[in-house]
């Protein structure tokens, strides 16, 4: 894949159902055209990846947060390894759903990413948003809302922000055993089973 980024006018819609106007000319490009400057101009970061971690386009945002430092993305155009949270997260990228994870950024900041396959196999495109999570806040009033104890809510932070259990624990001072008790009963208070139907309910708390 070429190590230059994708022009954005070049990018244009799908031609599986195309649409004509009475003068006959067809206007899935505009479409395309119309949608990629749109997504130009939010203030979420976009970007589109490829499996290998190539940033093959970025919108203004993403150009601004490159440029002001953040370690997303590397001089040499590519995802910067030094976030295997990022990276897993356009690994395990669908089609139908939209991946999300909380990563640890400069200062402190934390962001909030989401991720879709785009195009499929063997390209494999992943779009990925990012958007600077609005503080404790927004956790708090998850963690309010199904009414977790302190040590539950602590855990379930945690795993948001990208942590591994055994660390978590180890941070905790507790041990793994105690650990998934606590969790199984956060689990339970907020009805999911898997840590990626604890990011889906995530996201209505830190989601635009």
């Amino acid at each position: 894949m070429s190590q230059s980024l994708v022009d954005p006018l070049s990018v244009h819609a799908s031609s599986r159902d195309p649409v004509w106007t009475p003068a006959g000319a067809h206007v899935d490009a505009v479409c395309g055209r119309a949608i990629v400057h749109w997504v130009e101009g939010e203030r979420r970061a976009r970007l589109i990846v490829s499996s290998d971690l190539e940033v093959v386009w970025m919108n203004e945002a993403a150009r601004a947060l490159r440029d002001d430092g953040e370690a997303f993305v590397g001089e040499d155009q590519r995802l910067a390894s030094s976030s295997p949270i990022l990276a897993g997260l356009v690994a395990s990228a669908r089609s139908d759903t939209a991946c999300c994870a909380v990563l640890p950024g400069d200062g402190g900041r934390r962001w909030v990413a989401w991720a879709r396959q785009v195009y499929a196999a063997p390209t494999a495109l992943v779009g990925l948003t990012l958007q600077r999570a609005r503080g404790e806040t927004r956790f708090q009033a998850l963690i309010d809302n199904h009414v977790l104890t302190p040590s539950e809510g602590r855990i379930i932070e945690m795993l948001l922000s990208g942590a591994e259990t055994g660390r978590i624990a180890q941070a905790l001072d507790i041990s793994i055993e105690t650990l998934r008790t606590h969790l199984k009963h956060a689990y339970q208070k907020m009805g999911v089973r898997s840590r990626g139907e604890l990011f889906a309910e995530a996201i209505s708390f830190v989601g635009p």
